[in-house]
C-alpha cells in the first residue's frame, strides 16, 4: 500500500468513525426524552455501546496504519 493510498484508507476509517459517533449522538439526544418505554431505552444504550467499541476499533486500525508508515 503507497502513502495515498494508505491516507485514502485513514480518511475513510475516520469518515465511518464520524458517522458513527454522529448515530450515537442521536441515539442519545433521543434517550433523553421522557416518557419512552424502559425497553426501548435499554435497546438505545445498547446501540450506543455497540457503536463506541465500533468506534474504539476504527481508531486502533487508524493507529496501527498510521504508526506502521512510521515504523516503516
Amino acid at each position: 500500500m503507497d502513502q495515498e493510498e494508505r491516507a485514502d484508507l485513514v480518511a475513510r476509517l475516520f469518515a465511518l468513525m464520524t458517522s458513527k459517533l454522529e448515530d450515537a449522538a442521536h441515539e442519545a439526544m433521543e434517550g433523553q426524552r421522557k416518557g419512552l418505554e424502559e425497553s426501548d431505552q435499554i435497546a438505545r444504550a445498547e446501540r450506543i455501546e455497540m457503536a463506541s467499541r465500533d468506534i474504539g476499533l476504527l481508531a486502533e486500525a487508524v493507529a496501527a496504519i498510521l504508526r506502521s508508515q512510521l515504523a516503516g
